[in-house]
């Protein structure tokens, strides 16, 4: 009698214990990277000329048109110091033609293949319109305003050159904001560099008088930080 009731107990814990649960705690989530946010600012980022006259282009040269200011701005999230540097690439890049030097300036810009971005093709003659130049003029980090040097360098490095503004932006190149009392990246959370937009259109033989001639452009910014 008492080893049945032994089995019966023993039953009991064995049956128990199939009902078991076996809760658990599932851990997940994400690192994000340090968010720098940028955006071309003070209107900059639709630049739109006057309607030019095509009696007032040239019969020898290019034609340069007014400069149109535009400001590249990065801003990054607070607490986070850092280097950047940006580049841009042309959409339409097979319809750039270099011109002239734009007047005023000692470097090159709109007169160099490299530093230049298209503006389209002639509907009727079938030929490149002109160009535009992003022509270097100033920047700044944290509010501290730099108007006379800027880096440049290779994609991608973190190794720059120091250079005078006044240059032509070449697509081949990463620039970067500079500290100019030790010549390195700057670092901060806020940075502005700005351009000179110039356009200029191509001789008056290559440009149709039978019909309006649209020109349009554009340069896509990337910037990283590091």
């Amino acid at each position: 009698m008492c080893y049945s009731k032994l089995f019966l107990i023993t039953s009991l814990m064995v049956a128990g214990s199939a009902y078991a649960a076996n809760p658990t705690i599932n851990v997940s989530g994400k690192i994000t990277p340090p968010a720098c946010d940028a955006s071309i600012v003070g209107g900059g980022e639709n630049l739109v000329w006057d309607p030019i006259s095509h009696n007032s282009l040239s019969n020898t040269t290019f034609t340069p048109l007014p400069p149109k200011s535009a400001t590249l701005s990065v801003t990054c999230e607070d607490g986070l110091a850092t280097h950047i540097a940006f580049w841009a690439t042309d959409a339409n890049a097979a319809s750039a033609i270099a011109g002239i030097k734009i007047p005023g300036t000692i470097y090159d810009n709109g007169n160099v293949a490299a530093r230049i971005f298209g503006i389209g093709m002639d509907p009727v003659t079938n030929k490149r319109i002109g160009n535009f130049t992003l022509v270097s003029k100033s920047s700044s980090y944290d509010g501290t305003e730099n108007s006379s040097k800027f880096g440049y360098g290779g994609r991608g490095t973190e190794s720059f050159a120091v250079s005078n503004f006044g240059w032509g932006y070449p697509t081949v190149e990463d620039w970067t904001v500079l500290d100019t009392t030790t010549n390195q990246p700057a670092v901060g959370t806020a940075f502005t560099f700005t351009f000179d937009v110039v356009p200029q259109i191509n001789k008056k033989s290559e440009i149709t008088n039978s019909q309006e001639v649209a020109f349009a452009g554009s340069a896509q910014f990337f910037v990283r930080y590091f």
